[in-house]
């Protein structure tokens, strides 16, 4: 049955996906439209949101040709919609739901930070899977198949789950801790006189004037691990705005065995999970995120171009030196936006990444934290 919305007449409903209801329709100019939006209750969930604004920024930058033009795009409503023009020759909003349905599951809230990356790249690899085309039969030639017009994007993979060695051992530790007292309670409640036969041997920690002599425990790190240290020298570069002014309050992130340092304006707090860290401000609202990836064998020209599209905020801006960078501003009050920076260092190639989703005020910050990483790593793969 055919319903009128807004300005939109003879409205009805051609699929749903879960969140994602795609209807067909009439503007007021009575033209055919199609009319993608979320659900009353998807509506409400900010990840599902922010990622229809994602999906729809990609769209505006990968339309071609054989695109429907997008007539109205509300991502601000109450309940966010999309309107292209209904054309049986251009592909139309149905390659936005595909989209959509590429990068996350069609019902329930969004996972958010290491979870949302393993649920999105799971659900890339599958889109992908379902888009290769077959082989041609044998003894029948043709042009070969293009690529989808709709490139794989997914987050950055999550973090290596740490071992489970450890806690057991901790376990078995434990154990040998409580019969070693067991047994040694045994031993002196069964020792009859307690008298000392001067076989004793003397205390190893001796003392000259009250004082112990013996050596005071420093902490050390482990073998062959090492902290990066921040390189004050480092050639200033950037990909936009600005880079920290002299004097700018920063706090500086280093962690063991990473690659390179970097700063952070003094207002975010940030925590490391192996290979990423996270740094936040304005109670979780603000975020940053810096990380690296260690990029196997030769790191052909291949694995790059996979590991760039695995970050958010596609398509990135390649500039020379195996550097890219986006930014998107289409959501009202926020700044968002992705770095990716491959170098060779003595033990091999990696991938220097940070993606930002913070207040549209703190953009600058954004760029300044963007411009650091560069920096500190392209010093790093010079030295």
């Amino acid at each position: 049955m055919s319903r009128t919305v807004g300005p939109y007449t003879d409205v009805t409903t051609a699929r749903v996906e879960g969140a994602y209801e795609l209807c067909e329709g009439l503007d007021e100019n009575a033209r055919p439209v199609q009319i993608l939006t979320l659900g009353t209750t998807s509506s409400k969930d900010p990840a599902r949101r922010g990622l229809l604004s994602d999906t729809v920024a990609w769209a505006y930058a990968t339309a071609g040709p054989e695109d429907a033009p997008i007539l109205v795009a509300d991502l601000e409503a109450e309940q966010p919609y999309v309107v292209v023009l209904r054309d049986a020759r251009l592909r139309g909003a149905d390659r936005i739901m595909d989209r959509l349905l590429a990068l996350g599951p069609a019902t329930g809230p969004l996972p958010v930070g290491p979870a949302a990356a393993a649920q999105r790249a799971a659900h890339q690899m599958a889109a992908a899977q379902r888009s290769a085309a077959p082989a041609s039969p044998a003894g029948v030639s043709g042009p070969p198949s293009p690529p989808p017009m709709s490139p794989p994007v997914v987050m950055i993979a999550p973090p290596k789950r740490r071992s489970q060695l450890k806690p057991i051992l901790i376990g078995i530790g434990s154990v040998v801790v409580v019969l070693a007292l067991v047994v040694g309670v045994w031993v002196v409640l069964s020792d009859p006189g307690g008298e000392d036969d001067g076989s004793a041997e003397p205390p190893t920690t001796a003392a000259v004037d009250g004082v112990s002599q013996a050596p005071a425990a420093e902490p050390t790190e482990a073998e062959g691990s090492k902290v990066p240290q921040w390189d004050a020298d480092a050639p200033a570069e950037r990909v936009g705005g600005s880079a920290y002014p002299e004097g700018a309050a920063t706090a500086t992130f280093a962690a063991v065995d990473w690659p390179f340092a970097f700063k952070v304006p003094s207002e975010f707090a940030c925590t490391d999970d192996d290979a990423t860290a996270t740094c936040t401000a304005d109670d979780g609202e603000s975020e940053i995120s810096v990380g690296w990836l260690p990029c196997e064998g030769e790191c052909p020209n291949a694995a790059r171009k996979m590991m760039r599209e695995a970050l958010p905020y596609q398509p990135l801006q390649e500039l020379a030196g195996d550097v890219a960078y986006s930014e998107r501003d289409q959501v009202y009050g926020r700044w968002r936006g992705s770095l990716s920076i491959f170098v060779t260092a003595d033990d091999g190639t990696f991938q220097a990444w940070a993606t930002a989703d913070i207040d549209a005020e703190r953009e600058e910050e954004g760029w300044h934290v963007f411009n650091d990483v560069l920096s500190q790593v392209l010093a790093k793969a010079a030295e």
